[in-house]
């Protein structure tokens, strides 16, 4: 295990292009050794979609919908399908194979499922791996998948997490609904019938729960603090409340205006895991 500090950071609100923007900074940078393993805490300034990297937005979003109800969409650097960020807590953790990650996507996800376990034991929940067998569902929604690595309590489904790794670094990001905007989000996918969208909002709600359905106080800030606390103590390693670095703002902003401002770029030679 490195002996460098790990960085927690919270950036605060920011747009849905700087969030996604944000992330793969930090992964450059990581893959360059120019800053340590990362956990990173933000919250959106408006309500948003991010969208799998190679996700069909003209197939799968309502797009006409989300501009009258001022929902950002916005694509994400890891794979999998669409997360509606509003009343929810995301993460992502950027670390790598020098400090101890196992190789492949599915083996470094069930790695980093251990922080996770124990980050929603701080908030009081009893987490295990699902041993359920894989389902997709045709639904252009995260949740709505499930596979051999989700995490549930109680039989139902909490995160969604996707990978992305280049080279020997690793970027992980993730969401816990904090309420219950199932109905709202269906409203911004696309269907092929009113009565298709109910049957998979109606799934849907048989599979997930919010946090708030088992733990109805949990604020943001004890989420955040309970992610810091889970990843510290699964990788032996405290992560040290800490800023990005002047470059990695920088690239954010130039990333943004490059790439994340546009839904379009899709190719890079990557690999991915999706949201499980």
């Amino acid at each position: 295990m490195s002996a460098t500090t790990y960085r927690f950071i919270h950036t605060g609100v920011q747009d849905a292009a700087l969030n996604m923007a944000i992330d793969e900074a930090i992964l450059l940078h990581h893959i360059e050794e120019k800053v340590p393993p990362t956990l990173r805490v933000f919250q959106w300034k408006q309500p948003a979609i991010s969208l799998g990297r190679f996700q069909n937005v003209e197939r799968e979003i309502e797009q006409e919908v989300c501009a009258r109800e001022n929902v950002a969409l916005v694509r994400r650097p890891t794979g999998g399908r669409a997360v509606y960020h509003r009343d929810e807590f995301t993460y992502s953790i950027t670390i790598g194979k020098r400090e101890g990650v196992p190789s492949g996507v599915v083996a470094a996800y069930a790695y980093l499922l251990q922080g996770l376990i124990q980050a929603l034991q701080h908030l009081g929940l009893n987490a295990i791996i699902s041993d359920e067998r894989v389902s997709k569902t045709p639904s252009a929604a995260c949740f709505a998948s499930s596979t051999q690595a989700d995490l549930t309590v109680d039989g139902f489904k909490l995160i969604g997490s996707a990978q992305v790794w280049k080279e020997a670094s690793l970027l992980q990001q993730g969401s816990l609904p904090l309420g219950d905007r199932a109905a709202e989000f269906f409203s911004l996918l696309r269907f092929p019938s009113e009565e298709a969208r109910s049957q998979a909002l109606a799934q849907y709600n048989t599979k997930t729960a919010p946090l708030h359905a088992f733990a109805p106080q949990a604020t943001w800030g004890e989420v955040a603090q309970a992610f810091r606390l889970g990843f510290s103590s699964f990788l032996e390693h405290e992560f040290v409340p800490g800023e990005l670095l002047s470059s990695e703002w920088d690239m954010a902003r130039q990333l943004v205006a490059e790439k994340y401002n546009h839904l379009t770029w899709r190719k890079e030679k990557v690999t991915l895991i999706e949201h499980l």
